[in-house]
This record gives structure tokens, C-alpha cells and sequence, in this order.
């Protein structure tokens, strides 16, 4: 599939893994809806950043907490660009918290954010795609939810609920729109702690003795928009850690 005058939506585009996944569409020729909830100024130096490429590239800001938000994210989309080929989720929220340390209140928002907006954002995009039309969605999962910890509870309850939704979404609707996830290892700090170095982490955990990088990240989202005989599928970017 060339990529080249395809509309993509990215989530949480202004910083981090989106901003990577970003560019690297924009390097691929494709017109961008460009989302960011609280990182204006993140999203608009992106804009600056790859004008050189030639697409057209939208700003669209939403919290996804609120599904109202959602809605008018994907309306005011479809009247910029008409319709959406390829649909990136990205966005999400990482806090800390076992079992016993997550209130309902902290559930319910990680819910809201890492997997309910996902869930209403794949719905939005395979109903706005015209009759006939194929489109292309990548979910951004994260590997360490292949291996129990305590650490970080309601984020690894919701992720790994996104790696079992892509692949029912990926049934449901095929054959015209493929459905699948990229699920980091380690890339990078936490927001918040880019100071920290990772390396002596990876050294301990990855068999191949490395971390990667958001760019790592954002060639293998390309790989899977461009493929049309691929759905279903979670690619664990991590170095062999989850083996």
C-alpha cells in the first residue's frame, strides 16, 4: 500500500512515540489530522517541523476522557480531510499504582483514556470510511504487559484489554480495514524523567543488551500500514525481552 496522499489520525501526536509516528508519515507523503489533549505548543512546532513534506497537516485538539470530545474529534476531521484512511492510537496515560493502590476514580480515568477512547475512535473510523474503502488502524500496546507485575496495575489491565480488542476488531472488520499494534519495549524514560538513563535497565532485562527508539517505533507502524495481508497482529518492538 503506498502511503502517499493517505489522511491519517494520529492521537497524542504532539510529543513522544506520536510525535516519531508523526513525522514518519509525513515522510511518507500523507496528509495528517495531528491530535494533542494539553501539548499545544508540542503540536504546533511538529506542524513547523514537517511542513518541508509537502502534505497538509491539521491540528485538532480533545481530551479523551470525554467521549463528547471524541465525537467532534472525528466530525471536525471528516470536514477538514473528508475521510480518514488510517487511524494511529497513541494516546495514553501511564500512572503508577498497584492493586491495592488504585482508587476507582484512577481506574476509571485510565479506562477512559487508554482503551474506552480507542474503542470509540476504531468505531468512528470504520463508520466514516466511504462504502468499498479500506483503512488502516495501528493500536500502540506495550510488551511489558506480556510478562505479571504490580507495578503500574490499571495501565497494564488496559493495555493488555487493547491487545485483546485489536485483535477482535481485526476480525470484525475485515476484509476492507486491517487492525493491529505495535507494543513497545524499552524506548524511553517516563514522561516527566527523559533524564534518566535507560541503559543500564535494558542491559538487565532485553537479551539484545540495547534500548530502542521512538523511530524504531514509528518504522514498524509504517511497515503495517503498508501491508494488506497482515491483521490481527501485535509486533513486541523490545529487544527479546518478553522471551
Amino acid at each position: 500500500m503506498d502511503l502517499r496522499g493517505k489522511t491519517a489520525l494520529v492521537t497524542g501526536s504532539g510529543v513522544r512515540l506520536g510525535r516519531a509516528i508523526a513525522k514518519a508519515l509525513a515522510e511518507e507523503g500523507c496528509n495528517l489530522a495531528l491530535h494533542y489533549n494539553s501539548s499545544a505548543v508540542e503540536a504546533e512546532s511538529l506542524r513547523e517541523e514537517i511542513k518541508g513534506f509537502g502534505g497538509r497537516y491539521e491540528l485538532f485538539q480533545a481530551d479523551l476522557d470525554d467521549p463528547k470530545q471524541i465525537d467532534s474529534l472525528i466530525r471536525e476531521a471528516q470536514k477538514q480531510f473528508s475521510y480518514l484512511d488510517i487511524l494511529v492510537n497513541n494516546a495514553g496515560i501511564y500512572p503508577k499504582g498497584s492493586g491495592l493502590e488504585t482508587d476507582p476514580g484512577m481506574l476509571m480515568q485510565v479506562f477512559k483514556v487508554n482503551l474506552f477512547s480507542q474503542f470509540l475512535l476504531i468505531k468512528a473510523f470504520a463508520r466514516q470510511l466511504p462504502e468499498a474503502a479500506s483503512g488502516k488502524v495501528v493500536n500502540i500496546s506495550d510488551s511489558k504487559v506480556f510478562k505479571r507485575g504490580t507495578d503500574h496495575f490499571a495501565y497494564r489491565l488496559t493495555k493488555s484489554a487493547v491487545n485483546e480488542m485489536t485483535l477482535q476488531f481485526a476480525l470484525e472488520l475485515a476484509p476492507l480495514i486491517t487492525v493491529n499494534a505495535v507494543a513497545p519495549g524499552i524506548i524511553m524514560p517516563l514522561a516527566g524523567r527523559e533524564d534518566m538513563d535507560m541503559q543500564p535497565v535494558a542491559e538487565r532485562r532485553v537479551p539484545l543488551k540495547r534500548i530502542g527508539s521512538p523511530e524504531m517505533i514509528a518504522q514498524n507502524v509504517i511497515h503495517l500500514l503498508k501491508q494488506d495481508f497482515i491483521t490481527g497482529q501485535i509486533i513486541r518492538v523490545d529487544g527479546g525481552e518478553n522471551i
